[in-house]
């Protein structure tokens, strides 16, 4: 199947707008390959791994040794180090580094790292990678900078460890504050987002194949990037489309309910005139709001009123249908 065929994704997208908000055990045990962007032993990540392992999914977690957001799809191709942290709790647990082992890896590279590794557990590819819980919605015109995005494109591409399945799943804390009172509140919520998930997947697994004859949880090459709002009771799951916009928090994580901004990134000081070997400090220059005008069934609109946002993604970059470059 061309995961890019419109009419395809358009009755994928039916057939997913059926799932509702509620918890169902799984039909059978699957073998997960798990990797996130925010580290290794990041709270939304390891609620992820004791779901899963808890509705009886074998379970294998790849995490970058520590946070690597905004790393998109890099991937580093040799001098990896690989450790085993914990072999509990129906988990095996691994940090990716690279280079003497105190460099962080990239989140696409520890995906594949997973998914390597159960491989090497089960004898067979994994069916399905999980990218995430990542901390902060990866939405609208951030999506493409995501790491736990990337990596969820790095596992459907059949170039690299031949192609997974994959969902990557993001939300926002309930709270940033440094207290115990916060950090109960985030533990709960990141439970809450990571029940969704398993029974999203039991979803999943009732309805393979119904796309057209198609076995497997999802169709060939395609995979969602799901976005969880930070609420005790979201208004409701909706099958969308990636926004164009994007909105940050002050410091720099997309954010439920945050104004839509542009991020302005060069030189602190001007830059074109200084003799040639200058060095000249940059980084953000400016946060200024955005006019920018959002499209139509956006995640950004929707997970702004409260709704958990699916977005079918590939790692095919064409433009979609109609071509605006045809060829001749």
């Amino acid at each position: 199947m061309r995961p890019n065929n419109r009419k395809q994704l358009e009755r994928f997208a039916a057939a997913l707008a059926v799932l509702l908000l509620v918890s169902s055990p799984s039909v059978w045990a699957l073998t997960i390959a798990l990797s996130d962007d925010d580290g290794w032993d990041a709270i939304g990540f390891q609620a992820a791994k004791r779901a899963l392992a808890a509705a009886g999914h074998t379970v294998v977690l790849a995490g970058p040794l520590n946070e690597q957001s905004g790393s998109s799809a890099a991937i580093n191709m040799t001098d990896l180090r690989i450790t085993k942290r914990r072999d509990d709790e129906g988990a095996l647990e691994y940090s990716v580094a690279i280079g003497d082992g105190t460099e962080s890896a990239e989140p696409a590279t520890s995906a594949l790292v997973a998914i390597d590794i159960a491989r090497q557990r089960t004898g067979r590819t994994p069916d399905l990678l999980v990218s995430g819980i990542n901390i902060g919605a990866n939405i609208g015109a951030a999506t493409q900078f995501s790491g736990t995005v990337g990596a969820a494109i790095a596992a459907l591409s059949s170039m690299l460890n031949g192609a997974v399945p994959a969902i990557a799943i993001s939300t926002d804390p309930m709270c940033g504050e440094s207290t115990p009172d916060c950090r109960a509140a985030n533990e709960a919520h990141f439970a809450r987002v990571a029940d969704f998930l398993v029974a999203f997947i039991a979803r999943l697994e009732r309805k393979a194949g119904s796309l057209e004859g198609k076995k497997g949880l999802l169709p060939l090459g395609v995979g969602l990037n799901i976005n969880y709002p930070p609420l005790p009771e979201p208004a409701g799951v909706l099958l969308t489309r990636q926004g164009r916009t994007v909105t940050f928090t002050d410091d720099l994580v997309v954010s439920f309910g945050a104004d839509t901004v542009t991020v302005n990134i060069g030189c602190h000081e001007p830059c074109a005139d200084v003799p040639v070997g200058t060095t000249v400090p940059g980084g953000i220059t400016e946060i200024i709001p955005d006019d920018t005008p959002e499209i139509p069934n956006a995640d950004t609109t929707w997970y702004a009123k409260g709704y958990i946002t699916i977005v079918p993604i590939t790692p095919d970059y064409t433009a979609g249908t109609p071509n605006p470059f045809p060829l001749k």
